[in-house]
């Protein structure tokens, strides 16, 4: 009851609220999903025209909006959906002016001029083809992927957030499916769907998690209408991002009835050979995808209501193969044959699915000439079934189904309250759930022979296991017009109410050694165990909620003191209060230490000055822009939370070995008498932890060099601080110790902690999550931008940069989980040591993007000639981009004595000191369109990596291996592990009606 009524609480707050934002003249603006247009009318001696009527009209749905210049002949039309527009002017004793193919994207504010003539209201003067190719207003760096992109680049996956890698100072992060802006970690992004948060806050990714290997995308790409990537000083309404905000805007219905179905087939059949499956002697491997599905849009009541449906399917099946892993010389005994028909029983190869479905429902109305009204669902389920563990070993009961269901509805209500102020509420409530099954009821079963696994039965050792974010959200949105001012200001209240649940071990494992051991059920033989984890009395055991409240507020201002110049200045607050962990270990050295479990300090200050100008002389076709300002990112509740259960207190994990074990396949249900606890591992949060800050600044120039075409040169700087890390504080005293190099003698010093006098004997790691990581980020970007125009779109994308880091990381939450303890910093007691190249260092990317059709080369041609010409589409992605750097490694060996087996560097190396080699992709895309009546049918042909180039982006990192104090070189560092992907081919089929 009291969860239900502190939420209650919160939400009738957040909701009062809003209505007192609404009715009071403040200025409010949140995260927006539209544009505007603003501009300037004068009359052919260059005099500003003030009273002029402004229309507005929005082309697929005649939704009109008027205004009048004031006495400096301005105007401004803000919170616009993004679309196609036409501006009328008029004036008595002035010929009527019409601007017309006026495209407003996302995030924009086009900057109009209008000149008008002496003449009567009958002679209406039509100028195609307005829109500015420089937005002279902009301060911040950004860049938009348009709706003919989305729809006609190739895209592996159909996941369109890869279409940010078009743009300038992108990169793929090191963790799988994330995306790095400036080298920084992808924790630190924000996505905003329709300007409502898409994000997972306890992973800190995107909303369920798409791209991460299990589920592809939550919003299909035909629903996607464009997005904006804001990858530096973005303006004071966008935040809880220090990396990049990406703003996307989902398509709408029009005065036309249109849609679409369509399928995409991939197999293996049309790919060519992993580079990695070459080296090591493989067939290719199994791949099949088919995805599928359709849109229908079109008016509810013309020019008033509208709907827009999506429906968009994956279907994936994959072998796994399991072979059992007996060795040739397997005893034949009867219990150790026993033991194997067991296994053999268990053993069958079974089938990996990656199956989704995602469904969009969106309705706009428009309530009169001053109101709009908008509803948004989504819907995504995905099933990897599995996917919880796999391999050649695991049997189809030791894994299960990973499965993701997210839930999002948004609303929004725009409104005119007066001619110059706009409001616009929105809404959201959302249920990101991703749970993992189990197959079995069983405990887990290791089973080995001869030093070998055989297989593995049972319940995986961490399922079922469950992640839910339930989300309310919030915001509101006031501009106010007042001479050449635009103020905006604005609050977004979100609040997600978690539930974690990660039982590991609490089904129980059993360990072992041979056959014959494990047909009589009980481990009971030398270096044979059974081990499991239970809650502690009083605890919630692995259940955890690190809800979080997060309350957002910021002023703006975009003057204009002069035609030619736009600052834009503003303030934002963002307060994240994380819940803070229940229970303290009441252990004697923790507290003489001042280590408290269960303190969580809200970091309280999180105030981000915002300043950009932009300076676009009258008559001149460039713009030069700077801006600077404080940028806060979110701590992922997987970081914060893990001290909710990793204590000591909450989970008892205990050993069973000799007469006090169980017997196969049973478990205890209590604790029993007779286990053996090992020193437990705990986390603890710093006093005093802050959430990541980052400085950002720029300086850009833009000049249209080329009709529809620009050019921007951009300098960028992030510099980042308190930014979060793991930490072992259960450290000895610093000593040294040597090593040497067997075959050169040469004698290496490496830094070492003794084990004796750890300060905390009662446990085994102590780990402490810090906000004392910092990076920095140097770099300059060039971007050539052709909109689509004469029948072609292009974009080029040139960085470089550096990135230089002391090694941050907000995931590192599984001790002794390789992956996790590879993310610590080598030398505890020396950040400084690991102070070099970012994790997501690449110093130069080339990304060179385009649309082409021929139907302009098809002109005034006839006949058979025009016929093989016309409606042929080409485009692709082509991309260049240096290695990113890797750390030399000695295997799972402690040379430092922290305890840590992952994160030492390898003697007489430095952090990051290698690379890969460099990435080159093309992507490409021919389409085919064949008119069928009014619709037409489009077949579609796709190539990734179109030249099979091996791209290489993972290798054997071992250096050495070590005996004793004793460093082996070791013959296979640097060989190829892993690649970037072969090959790909796919078809595709669409009918557009």
């Amino acid at each position: 009851m009291t969860s239900l009524h502190a939420r209650l609480s919160r939400f009738v707050f957040a909701i009062v609220a809003a209505f007192v934002f609404v009715a009071s003249p403040a200025a409010a603006r949140a995260q927006s999903a539209t544009g505007a247009i603003d501009g300037i009318v004068v009359d052919q001696q260059n005099a500003v025209l003030p009273g002029v009527t402004i229309t507005v009209t929005a082309v697929a749905t005649g939704v009109k909006r008027s205004t009048v210049t004031d006495d400096k002949g301005m105007f401004r039309n803000p919170q616009l959906p993004v679309g196609d527009y036409e501006v009328l002017a008029e004036l008595p004793g002035f010929k009527p002016q019409k601007q017309t193919d006026i495209r407003v994207m996302i995030g924009q504010s086009l900057t109009l001029r209008i000149e008008m003539a002496v003449g009567g209201v009958v002679e209406t003067v039509t100028v195609a083809g307005s829109t500015p190719v420089v937005e002279t207003s902009r301060t911040q760096v950004s860049s938009t992927v348009g709706e003919v992109a989305v729809q006609n680049l190739p895209v592996n996956g159909r996941n369109f957030i890869d279409f940010a890698l078009l743009t300038p100072g992108v990169t793929k992060d090191t963790r799988t499916g994330d995306i790095s802006f400036a080298g920084q970690r992808g924790t630190l992004n924000s996505l905003v769907v329709d300007g409502a948060d898409s994000n997972n806050t306890f992973f800190g990714q995107t909303a369920g998690r798409t791209g991460s290997g299990r589920a592809p995308y939550q919003f299909s790409q035909d629903a996607v209408k464009e997005f904006q990537v804001n990858s530096n000083s973005f303006a004071a309404e966008y935040g809880r991002a220090g990396g990049a905000v990406i703003n996307v805007v989902t398509k709408s219905g029009t005065n036309d009835y249109r849609g679409s179905m369509f399928e995409f087939f991939r197999d293996k059949s049309l790919n060519a050979i992993n580079a990695i499956n070459k080296i090591n002697n493989l067939p290719k491997s199994p791949y099949r995808f088919n995805q599928f599905g359709g849109t229908l849009g079109g008016p509810i009541r013309r020019a008033r209501d509208f709907f827009f449906f999506n429906y968009d399917g994956q279907r994936n099946n994959t072998p796994n193969t399991v072979v059992l892993g007996n060795p040739a010389n397997t005893p034949t005994d009867p219990l150790t044959q026993q033991g194997l028909a067991i296994l053999q029983s268990k053993g069958e190869s079974w089938e990996r699915r990656l199956d989704q479905d995602v469904f969009l429902i969106k309705t706009d109305h428009t309530l009169n000439s001053n109101t709009r009204l908008s509803f948004r669902y989504n819907q995504q389920n995905f099933t990897g079934q599995g996917f919880e563990n796999g391999g050649t070993t695991n049997a189809l009961e030791h894994t299960g189904a990973s499965i993701v269901k997210t839930r999002t509805f948004n609303a929004s209500y725009s409104s005119i309250v007066t001619p110059a102020m706009f409001n616009e509420l929105r809404f959201q409530a959302a249920r990101d759930e991703e749970p993992g099954e189990a197959n079995s009821a069983d405990p887990e079963a290791v089973v080995q022979q001869s030093g070998s696994t055989v297989l593995t039965i049972g319940r995986n050792n961490f399922s079922p296991r469950e992640t839910t974010i339930k989300r309310w959200q919030i915001a509101d949105t006031l501009t106010w017009l007042r001479g050449e001012h635009k103020f905006k200001g604005g609050f977004d209240f979100q609040f997600d109410d978690i539930l974690n649940r990660f039982p590991g071990f609490f089904s129980g494992s059993y360990t072992f050694r041979s056959l014959a051991s494990f047909a009589g059920g009980r481990p009971n033989g030398t270096n044979e165990s059974y081990s499991q984890n239970f809650a502690g009395d009083g605890t919630t055991g692995p259940n955890t909620n690190p809800n979080i409240q997060e309350y957002s507020f910021f002023v703006q201002d975009e003057w204009r003191p002069i035609a030619d110049v736009t600052v834009n200045v503003g303030l934002r607050y963002d307060l994240m209060k994380t819940a803070a962990p229940p229970v303290r270990n009441p252990d004697a050295q923790l507290a003489a230490a001042g280590i408290d479990t269960s303190r969580l300090d809200t970091d309280g200050n999180n105030l981000g000055p915002r300043l950009g100008v932009a300076w676009a002389p009258a008559g001149k076709k460039f713009v030069v822009r700077g801006g600077f300002g404080v940028f806060y990112g979110r701590t992922p509740s997987i970081m914060l939370g893990t001290a909710h259960s990793n204590n000591g207190i909450n989970i008892i994990a205990l050993t069973f070995t000799g007469d006090a074990v169980p017997t196969w396949p049973n478990n205890f249900t209590s604790i029993p008498a007779g286990g053996t606890a090992a020193k437990p591992t705990i986390f603890y949060i710093q006093p005093d932890f802050q959430n990541a800050r980052l400085m950002q600044g720029n300086l850009a120039a833009e000049w249209e060099i080329l009709p529809d075409t620009s050019l921007t040169v951009t300098y960028l700087s992030v510099s980042g601080s308190s930014l979060p890390r793991s930490i072992d504080r259960n450290l000895g005293s610093l000593t040294s110790r040597n090593f040497t190099v067997a075959g050169t003698g040469e004698v290496i010093p490496y830094h070492f902690f003794l084990t004796a006098d750890r300060p905390y004997s009662n446990f085994g790691r102590v780990i402490a999550f810090e906000s004392s990581a910092e990076s920095r980020y140097n770099g300059v970007t060039f971007e050539l931008n052709r909109r689509f125009a004469r029948h072609m779109l292009g974009r080029l994308a040139y960085t470089i940069g550096k990135v230089t880091d002391t090694v941050p990381d907000a995931t590192a939450v599984v001790p002794n989980n390789a992956g996790d303890d590879g993310k610590y910093a080598s030398n505890p007691a020396d950040f400084g040591a690991d102070r070099t190249y970012g994790n997501n260092d690449q110093r130069q990317r080339f990304v060179l993007s385009g649309v082409y059709d021929t139907n302009g080369l098809a002109d005034g041609k006839t006949g058979m000639t025009g016929a093989l010409i016309r409606n042929w589409s080409f485009s692709g992605i082509f991309t260049a981009a240096s290695g990113q750097p890797f750390t030399a490694r000695v295997g799972a060996v402690d040379l430092n004595g922290d305890g840590n087996t992952r994160n030492d560097i390898a003697p007489g190396t430095s952090r990051n000191q290698f690379r890969y080699p460099t990435l080159v992709t093309m992507d490409l895309r021919v389409a085919r369109d064949l008119p069928v009546g009014r619709n037409k049918v489009q077949v579609i042909w796709e190539a990734f990596n179109l030249f099979n180039r091996s791209n290489f982006n993972f290798a054997n990192n071992t250096y050495y291996s070590v005996t004793g104090t004793t460093l082996t070189p070791s013959t296979s560092f640097a060989t190829p592990t892993g690649s970037a992907g072969e090959r790909i081919m796919q078809l595709a089929v669409k009918f557009i009606f």
